[in-house]
């Protein structure tokens, strides 16, 4: 029998290897109860239900202090008060003259912030996977469990809903198929105000322009005008400076706004979810009470992703300066930093030595955030792929047809060059490539004694890629956003349609005299929640909130 190494032990501590979600949905069971208690016979001779709910059986991990912090960092508060903060320097810059001074303060700043940034990025990024494929394996949970109650009945194989064509929803009187990119903030279960509206808009169309190509254009162009302009400064530190402070400027709204906007998208994708599983578990309730079988749900679980040693090590980095200990190294060198001031008389080499660490850590950062974004998506990806199949089975046990899918828009050719950029700086090779770099550029500055001009080398090249890397990272929000829309109309339309023909068996088992109760305060599903349309189609119109608020 081998033992692990002391360094595994460490690195194991410091990283665990990725673990399988596992995940059992709430289970909704019911039972009579004795007269004279909660579920005694009501006045037309049926039971009350009374809902008993099983242990959550979950894989996502307590919050901590970090995640509070992550999520807090996210908000539009903040967002608001970081813009404030860089009204105010630019109003100063305006006052006073736009220093070397004003201009190194800025650039320090905007480092520790996207540096700090990129550290909380990290772990929104771990805590978003964790609870979306956590929700995905309680979703798939609750799905064994109705198909396993399904195939006990035998009234759905006679059911005639396989002569109807494929179904279509309406939501306000639009197909739900029409605003698919806005479903993840509509259809969380309730009206949201016009100011919260009008921000997602806001941040949606800021999001689309500089995730576009055209940003992209514009981006390249302002530095090969700074390249243009050099031998006007004869090449000077002041001239370096320059296109230091427009990155750094450029990075710390990118930064900002992507945090925001992902936070958004964590949120609202987080109560769309819910809301599919509060549909489930109305649909679980009817079954179990047709049935009358209240077995627990059973765990699922999502194996983990099988990794090679190439990515297992940007794993480790990001678990890394994604927790604590990437906190507590960001102390240690503002501490040293700040001690070795007096040495230095505070000059603007002492300045540039804190922007230099930050940006060159911040530059490894954003290609190995780049690299777990990638991943991520592709597990959410397949995981969505299997709930559709499951759906589709559970659909076809009652002789449904599947809703009908809205066909993916063809990209253009930007579109498509710029995702092609994206999926290159998300290749692990070139985050390996990416710590080359920095220790190539570690070598030239110690060259030069770290003076002014070599710490600039460190600065600039990376914070230009850097700030590229952001826009990629923005673009390659976007696309997710579509595709998570598309995913969760396609789980939405699938849910609406079990539970209304699910409500149809219900009501047929309780016009047989079924003994099994039911819940006298709730409306007809029929008139409430879906209705023809008119005689030549059959498209069903759904009321998302009022099938919310019945659940």
């Amino acid at each position: 029998m081998t033992f692990p190494s002391a360094w595994q032990k460490c690195k194991d501590f410091i990283s665990p290897a990725k673990q399988s979600i596992r995940a059992a949905a709430i289970s909704q069971t019911s039972h009579p109860e004795p007269k004279n208690a909660a579920g005694r016979p009501s006045s037309n001779d049926k039971r009350e239900p009374i809902l008993i709910t099983t242990k959550d059986v979950i894989s996502k991990p307590r919050r901590n202090i970090l995640d509070i912090v992550t999520k807090a960092a996210g908000s539009n508060w903040v967002f608001v008060a970081m813009m404030a903060i860089m009204l105010a320097w630019v109003i100063f810059g305006f006052v006073d003259g736009t220093t070397d001074t004003w201009q190194i303060v800025m650039q320090n700043a905007s480092s520790i912030q996207v540096y700090l940034t990129g550290i909380l990025l990290l772990r929104q990024a771990s805590n978003a996977s964790n609870s979306l494929l956590t929700t995905l394996a309680e979703l798939q949970s609750r799905n064994q469990i109705s198909e396993r109650l399904l195939r006990q009945l035998s009234s759905c194989q006679s059911m005639e809903t396989h002569k109807s064509p494929a179904q279509k929803l309406l939501k306000d009187d639009k197909p739900i198929e029409s605003n698919a990119d806005d479903i993840l903030f509509t259809s969380s279960g309730g009206d949201i105000s016009k100011a919260r509206y009008l921000w997602n808009i806001t941040c949606k169309t800021v999001a689309r322009g500089l995730g576009s190509i055209w940003a992209y254009i514009l981006y390249w162009i302002g530095i090969f005008f700074w390249v243009g302009i050099g031998p006007l400064f004869q090449f000077s530190d002041t001239w370096q400076l320059h296109v230091n402070t427009a990155t750094a400027v450029a990075l710390t709204f990118a930064s900002i706004f992507l945090q925001n906007i992902q936070q958004q998208q964590e949120d609202n994708l987080e109560q769309s979810l819910e809301y599919a599983l509060r549909v489930d578990s109305e649909v679980e309730w009817r079954l179990g009470a047709i049935t009358n079988d209240y077995r627990p749900n059973p765990v699922f679980e999502i194996p983990a992703p099988t990794i090679n040693r190439i990515e297992r090590s940007i794993d480790i980095f990001a678990d890394v300066m994604g927790s604590g200990v990437g906190l507590l190294i960001t102390l240690i060198v503002t501490i040293v930093w700040i001690a070795v001031g007096p040495i230095l008389e505070f000059n603007d080499n002492w300045w540039l030595i804190i922007g230099t660490f930050t940006g060159l850590v911040g530059f490894i950062d954003g290609f190995v955030l780049r690299n777990v974004y990638y991943r991520d998506e592709k597990v959410a990806e397949a995981q969505f792929e299997k709930i559709a199949e499951s759906d589709d089975r559970l659909l076809d046990l009652l002789n449904v047809p599947s809703p009908h899918q809205t066909p993916t828009k063809p990209r253009n050719f930007s579109t498509r060059a710029f995702a092609a950029a994206g999926e290159f700086c998300a290749l692990s090779g070139v985050s390996v490539a990416s710590v080359d770099v920095v220790f190539a550029l570690l070598a030239i500055a110690s060259i030069m004694k770290w003076s002014e001009t070599g710490q600039l080398l460190c600065n600039i090249p990376t914070m230009i890629i850097e700030g590229f890397l952001l826009l990629i990272l923005i673009q390659a929000h976007n696309i997710a956003n579509a595709a998570r829309g598309a995913d969760f109309q396609s789980l939405l339309n699938h849910r609406l349609l079990l539970n209304h023909y699910v409500c149809e068996l219900s009501e047929n088992s309780n016009r047989s005299s079924s003994p099994h109760p039911q819940n006298p305060d709730e409306k007809s599903v029929d008139n409430t929640d879906y209705y023809p349309i008119d005689d030549k189609d059959n498209d069903i119109k759904t009321s998302v909130y009022q099938i919310a608020n019945r659940v």
